[in-house]
């Protein structure tokens, strides 16, 4: 398992989100985004439990084949978490759920998703990169809760 936590200047997006952001993979250009083939099927089981929304239409689908599940990218704002102080921990537990759902009976599979957090429009913003099991989704909780600390 791995966590990378680092700084990104994304002048892109705006920061008055209040709810869960699915971003593109490439959400630091200005255009032709692409999403990754998991945010549709994700998006849908997720709307269930959580405010979720797409930053701009999905047009295009980026699609790994591997035994890996490759998550969506996941904008989490400070005004979001003000909203609800919760939403981290209710976030992984609608991804570890719905990794139990999609491969129930199977092994389960190593798990690569990144959560994206903006204080403030004019704040830096910082990248959580995760690379991991299903089942230690708690690691990631605990390093977005320490970014979102700062």
């Amino acid at each position: 398992m791995s966590i990378t936590i680092k700084e990104i200047n994304i002048p892109t997006i705006e920061c008055d989100y209040e709810n869960i952001i699915i971003l593109p993979t490439n959400f630091t250009e200005q255009e032709n985004h692409t999403y990754q083939s998991s945010s549709l099927s994700f998006y849908k089981y997720a709307k269930q439990s959580l405010e979720v929304d797409f930053l701009n239409t999905p047009e295009l689908l980026f699609e790994q084949n591997s035994a890996d599940w490759f998550g969506p990218v996941i904008l989490i704002t400070s005004s979001a978490l003000t909203q609800n102080p919760e939403l981290i921990s209710i976030t992984c537990g609608v991804i570890s759920n719905y990794l139990s759902d999609c491969f129930k009976g199977k092994e389960q599979p190593e798990v690569s998703l990144k959560i994206v957090h903006k204080v403030t429009k004019t704040t830096k913003t910082t990248e959580i990169s995760y690379t991991g099991s299903g089942e230690n989704l708690s690691e990631l909780r605990d390093a977005i809760l320490e970014v979102a600390k700062k």
